[in-house]
């Protein structure tokens, strides 16, 4: 089983064999670094949650897609739903720091949702999941994440989990993080031909402002890549000591 799992360390990069000695010792390779480093910062926020289940606040007007989202979170979270959004503006509390968003919303838009959220908790984070593809606007949305329906279950709980990982960082990392992923959902939608628009390249000048140093802006960066990394994988990978 040991070297089976070696094995599929190598294959995937992560590890290779260490040159200097005649011994089965292996190193990380760079890609194994940017891993060992998202590890760090899982186990910290596994340390400072794993007491209770986070709680979310689901803004959808369309019950069935709510209850979708409710069944997918049952397991894991603490999750409420509101059909519309003045109800949720008055009900939602400093407990509720996680909101998922439709855009798409009756009488309020889920744009101004988003602000107004943002105004009454400041470390609220908000995944905005919308039919309406990003655009040059999305520059001024204030937003944590960005998903287009139809969402898959494993897909809105990794986007989860990386939301509340972000909980317990500094608030200039999480701005930096929000940037990032604005980029990512503007990638997304739009393949190579993304890094082309006015909006990335604002959101790049705006990351770059940020006070956040190079190499934590480096250990962020990699939070954006393996999120991505994960959702092309349908494996559970197996992590074993390094030596």
């Amino acid at each position: 089983m040991l070297s089976g799992s070696l094995t599929d360390l190598q294959e995937r990069n992560l590890i290779r064999d260490d040159e200097q000695t005649q011994q089965s010792l292996y190193k990380l390779t760079a890609e194994g670094e940017k891993f060992a480093q998202i590890l760090e910062l899982l186990v910290e926020w596994k340390i400072q949650y794993d007491s209770e289940n986070s709680s979310v606040l689901i803004i959808e007007d369309e019950s069935m897609v709510a209850e979708l989202y409710m069944n997918y979170l049952s397991e894991d979270y603490d999750a409420r739903y509101y059909k519309s959004a003045e109800e949720a503006l008055s009900s939602v509390t400093n407990e509720q720091t996680i909101t998922i968003l439709d855009r798409r919303l009756p009488n309020i838009s889920g744009d101004e949702v988003a602000a107004q959220l943002k105004t009454q908790i400041d470390t609220c984070l908000i995944l905005a999941v919308s039919g309406v593809e990003p655009s040059e606007s999305i520059t001024d949305l204030p937003i944590d994440d960005y998903l287009q329906k139809p969402v898959q279950r494993d897909e809105l709980l990794l986007r989860l989990s990386n939301l509340e990982l972000r909980l317990g960082l500094p608030p200039k990392e999480r701005q930096y993080l929000a940037v990032r992923s604005k980029q990512r959902a503007l990638q997304d939608a739009y393949g190579r031909s993304a890094n082309s628009m006015s909006a990335y390249t604002t959101l790049s000048k705006e990351a770059d402002n940020i006070e956040v140093s190079d190499n934590r802006k480096d250990s962020l960066d990699n939070l954006i890549e393996w999120q991505t990394w994960w959702q092309s994988r349908e494996y559970e990978l197996i992590i074993i000591p390094i030596w």
